[in-house]
């Protein structure tokens, strides 16, 4: 194998037979693990990025593809590329070898793959040096073997500072979350393993937890489906079990997950199954800017009817913790809007009465509330607002689009007579 790698060097010419050849040799694992003692990689990899001939930079894709299709060594191979190139590369090399000559040439910013003429010649610049270094040795010595030290790397120049998880860039994730992933599972999986490694810790690096944060929330939110997935990976409990973290920085990141995982059923159930409602009060308390995000996963959540979410909250006293908000306490008033949070947090304590096991118990408590009497007759159904905020409840026309206490104790039982908006607007 040897005497072939060195006939790239001295014979350039006969480049596109020696690859012809080692394409047809590659099928042979052993082979494969020899080449790749032998220095194969480092001077294929000079062939892919200084070589003049698109023919041969094609043909050398297209085996290291090959060899990193092989099922025993092909991981090696991938781990040594990736010293080199990113990642994306490497998939390029298998799916397509012209089109990863292109993106090799071409300048790109996108969440997968940041690279520009200064990456570019870096990475050519030294693997041609490192392939010369090589050549000369191997040259008086045939059976030298080539390595590299497991700490090497090339520094690619804009990739320096960036946040990556999975080959994704954090940063141009979150400012396109709509980008269509190639490993859309694998990313998630590394990002939620990233965001319990930081959060596990006491002082996590604020902005590092932040970006990791979004970018969850992000994911979830361009991908909703990929939340079906999330039980099985184990996580629910331990973001919980962090929400009660004393770094306050901490329940708030988990407050903003687990608003994103309340969309989906499969994860309401898992969460069901583990002390929820307990961390989540706490979180309010100490992180009032997230009470609205709270409140809204508390609605979803009791919506679905599962009574051991109903039975933790008569447990952890959250009945009386939200009467109190409603009476003005907790903080709302600070929030962007605080009338939308209450009229979550009736919804949230409506869907608690539907309770088969403990609506009882929870109306109890309800009617000692003269607050409640105040919320508890309106139907929000009734009172949908046309304004950009529609949804919310109101008190009556004229404060459209926010909550307010309701004027009497009861309401008509059929809907309200159709409102001549002209008129309204008329006489306001």
């Amino acid at each position: 194998m040897s005497y072939i790698l060195l006939v790239i060097q001295t014979l350039p010419k006969c480049c596109s037979l020696t690859l012809e050849t080692m394409y047809a040799l590659m099928s042979n694992t052993k082979i494969v693990k020899e080449a790749m003692a032998k220095g194969a990689l480092i001077y294929l990899l000079d062939l892919f990025c200084n070589n003049t001939n698109p023919k041969v930079r094609e043909q050398t894709a297209e085996l290291f593809g090959k060899m990193i299709s092989d099922k025993l060594i092909g991981p090696k191979v991938r781990i040594v590329l990736s010293k080199f190139l990113p990642p994306i590369f490497m998939d390029a090399m298998r799916d397509s070898a012209e089109a990863s000559v292109h993106m090799f040439e071409g300048s790109h910013e996108n969440p997968e793959l940041i690279w520009n003429d200064d990456a570019r010649e870096k990475v050519s610049a030294t693997i041609k040096k490192m392939t010369n270094e090589f050549y000369a040795k191997q040259k008086d010595d045939p059976t030298a073997k080539w390595s590299i030290p497991e700490e090497f790397s090339v520094v690619y120049t804009d990739v320096e500072g960036e946040q990556t998880v999975g080959g994704v860039f954090l940063r141009l994730f979150i400012a396109n979350p709509g980008w269509v992933l190639r490993k859309p599972k694998e990313f998630m999986v590394e990002l939620l393993e990233k965001w319990i490694q930081l959060t596990s810790t006491n002082s996590p690096d604020g902005e590092v937890l932040e970006t990791v944060t979004t970018a969850v929330v992000c994911f979830f939110g361009a991908q909703p489906a990929m939340l079906d997935q999330v039980p099985q990976l184990g996580h629910i409990p331990s973001i919980f079990k962090v929400m009660q973290s004393r770094n306050d920085a901490i329940p708030k990141s988990a407050i903003q997950v687990i608003h994103q995982l309340t969309e989906n059923e499969t994860c309401i159930r898992s969460m069901a199954q583990t002390e929820c409602i307990g961390p989540i009060k706490y979180a309010m308390k100490i992180r009032r800017d997230v009470t609205d995000l709270a409140c809204e996963s508390l609605h979803k959540m009791f919506s679905k009817g599962l009574d051991e979410l109903i039975q933790q909250a008569l447990k952890a006293e959250l009945i009386e913790y939200l009467l109190r908000m409603l009476e003005g306490g907790g903080g709302l008033e600070a929030l962007e809007n605080p009338a939308a949070t209450k009229a979550q947090i009736v919804k949230a304590l409506k869907a608690m009465l539907t309770s088969l096991e403990y609506g009882e118990q929870v109306s109890g408590i309800l009617d000692q509330s003269s607050v409640w009497k105040e919320y508890k007759d309106q139907k929000h159904d009734l009172f949908i607002s046309n304004t950009n905020i529609a949804g919310y409840l109101t008190g009556g026309p004229g404060v459209a689009g926010y909550l307010t206490a309701s004027s009497s104790t009861s309401v008509p039982d059929a809907p309200p007579p159709i409102i001549d908006t002209s008129h309204n607007e008329s006489i306001g």
